[in-house]
């Protein structure tokens, strides 16, 4: 069985967190946007997302009301819970965990920052 992550592996991280943005709007309020007929992707404190996140999002739209067997405004407290909470374990496994190169090159930087004499590095 397909999963999200399956959905948005191969896309750019920019791409996927924009497409889950647009995503939950949707889930959290799809009843007014068939009511109102509102776009859900105008807003006010964010730019236009790329034609990739709009076309990333509505496939995410189409597999999870496929999953689900009905539309989104059609979901309960429970099923919107549900989805928000896969959503979520989804992007915040976008990010893989720094190398301790990368740990010791963070520390470096922020020692010579704010210790530029004292810095264990210039000993």
């Amino acid at each position: 069985m397909k999963k999200l992550e399956d959905l948005v592996q191969g896309h750019e991280v920019i791409d996927i967190r924009s497409a889950f943005y647009y995503l939950s709007r949707y889930l959290k309020q799809a009843d007014y946007f068939t009511e109102y007929e509102k776009d859900f992707f105008e807003d006010d404190y964010q730019s236009a997302p790329s034609d990739i996140a709009k076309d990333l999002t509505f496939s995410l739209i189409k597999f999870i009301e496929e999953s689900a067997g009905k539309k989104a405004e059609e979901f309960d407290d429970e099923e919107y819970i549900k989805w928000m909470d896969i959503i979520n374990a989804v992007e915040s496994n976008l990010d893989p965990e720094p190398s301790d190169v990368v740990k010791r090159s963070a520390d470096q930087v922020i020692d010579e920052l704010f210790f530029p004499e004292l810095g264990k590095n210039n000993e």
